[in-house]
């Protein structure tokens, strides 16, 4: 709405300066009359200058240099020929009162032909009226080609229009596209394309690439007030920071909010590696998919890093509600505590089931081997299932025996989660509540000790340990 307000301020303005011009020509016109009726007093009679505009500010050796334009032509005599010209809604104000010669001296013929010159370069010769528009043609940054390329009539026809701006269409996107490519052309207009290009665009010159009004996303924002709420997050998109052009086309697009493109094929068009792991990984998140990257991430600014939408932990369990309860468990795992599910999970894709950043056995029993629960220890020591003796890798010891590596080493190797639960549980250590054994789930009971603690599970007699001293147990 500013926009549109200064536009009408600069019309009535425009207006304002026509009237003074077209009643200063008047006069001058009287005056020019009223001189050749008087009698020759035996002097040559001096050439009439036509000063539409004062020229005060210039040197006075400049002045004197400028050829005085020729007297004005009958309206009547261009008319006869030009007649299109003078009818049309809008006069430019000299074409209004008849007074062709202020802007076309030096007359040439050629039979039945004629041509004119301008009484000055372009674009000086309609800044010398225009004077208002000076500093917005020549104390800019940024000039718009087309005045220096073909002048002010590159846009405005000189002598009037359907426009009230002189346009040479009454749609500014087809003056505009006379030397730019058609902006319209997509699925998606943004709807100042449709009203006005210069609604953003300074059409004469600016102090901003592109002729922008604002560098972006200030000028963006003008319009899209709840975006800028949305821009207040802790972290912000860096494409965000120098505009919203890397993912929106500012003109018109083929997908909904003026996207280039799918919203994940914008995301990838930067973020190359995720693009090659989504290519080649055997695994890929199901949200990537179904949701895009905006399920998870906002596409501005967010209070989470990575642009989540919300805290991991909260965010995961939003779909995978299944892990709801177990994720507010009393004893969680330590990734989960801390709301780095990526500690175990890649989020975009990978080779492994569950996607997980490095493999896990799906069986309940293996035959353990290095490497075999790289996952687990890529965090924990992975020693404390190497060594069967130990004083210092693990509480989880009856005197010296290490009871890690007496359930992983085995007949039947137990895997990590045949006791650990894996996301959170109810007992320290986020030991499992049940045991899975075929269709029955047998109950574990584990207390922990300020030396030891005692497992009563289904798989085995109760059994006690003590690190200060070992327990000899049934």
């Amino acid at each position: 709405m500013k926009i549109l307000e200064s536009l009408e301020r600069d019309g009535r303005r425009f207006h304002f300066i026509g009237v003074i011009f077209v009643s200063a020509i008047l006069a001058l016109s009287m005056g020019a009359a009223e001189a050749q009726a008087r009698p020759a007093k035996g002097k040559k009679k001096k050439a009439a200058k036509a000063a539409v505009v004062s020229e005060a500010a210039r040197p006075a050796k400049e002045e004197a240099a400028e050829e005085a334009p020729a007297p004005a032509v009958p309206a009547g005599d261009c008319a006869k020929c030009h007649k299109k010209i003078f009818g049309r809604k809008f006069a430019h104000g000299p074409v209004g009162v008849g007074m062709c010669s202020v802007c076309h001296v030096k007359e040439v013929t050629k039979g039945k032909h004629h041509t004119y010159t301008g009484a000055k370069e372009q674009p000086e010769l309609c800044l010398s009226c225009h004077e208002a528009m000076r500093k917005k043609v020549e104390d800019r940054k940024v000039p718009h080609p087309a005045i220096a390329a073909g002048g002010c009539t590159a846009c405005h026809d000189p002598h009037g229009s359907e426009d009230r701006f002189f346009l040479k269409s009454t749609n500014m996107d087809k003056v505009c596209s006379s030397c730019h490519d058609p902006k319209t052309k997509g699925a998606v207009v943004h709807p100042p394309v449709a009203q006005s290009c210069s609604l953003c665009h300074e059409p004469h010159g600016s102090d901003n690439a592109k002729l922008l009004k604002a560098p972006p996303p200030g000028l963006c924002l003008d319009c899209h007030e709840k975006a800028r709420a949305e821009f207040s997050g802790k972290h912000v998109h860096p494409p965000v920071k120098t505009g919203c052009a890397s993912c929106h086309d500012m003109h018109s697009a083929p997908k909904p909010f003026l996207l280039q493109g799918e919203v994940k094929d914008v995301c990838l068009k930067c973020h190359g590696k995720i693009a090659q792991k989504l290519k080649k990984s055997k695994m890929v998140h199901p949200a990537v998919e179904t949701a895009g990257c905006t399920g998870c991430h906002g596409p501005h600014t967010e209070a989470q890093d990575k642009l989540l939408r919300k805290p991991m932990k909260e965010l995961c369990s939003g779909c995978h509600k299944e892990k709801a309860a177990e994720l507010k468990s009393k004893f969680l795992h330590g990734p989960v505590a801390q709301d780095e599910c990526q500690g175990c999970h890649d989020p975009h894709a990978a080779d492994n089931p569950k996607i997980l950043n490095t493999f896990f056995p799906q069986p309940f029993y293996n035959q353990y081997k290095d490497g075999l629960y790289s996952l687990c220890f890529n965090c924990h020591e992975k020693d404390i299932a190497r060594d069967k003796k130990t004083t210092t890798l693990t509480d989880f010891r009856n005197g010296d025996l290490n009871l890690h590596y007496l359930h992983v080493h085995s007949e039947k190797g137990r895997s990590c989660k045949a006791c650990h639960q894996v996301h959170g549980g109810g007992q320290e250590k986020h030991i499992r509540d049940g045991v899975p054994f075929g269709s029955w789930v047998l109950p574990i009971t584990f207390k922990k000790t300020p030396k030891g603690g005692s497992c009563n599970v289904g798989c085995h007699n109760p059994k006690s340990y003590s690190r200060s001293k070992a327990v000899v147990n049934p």
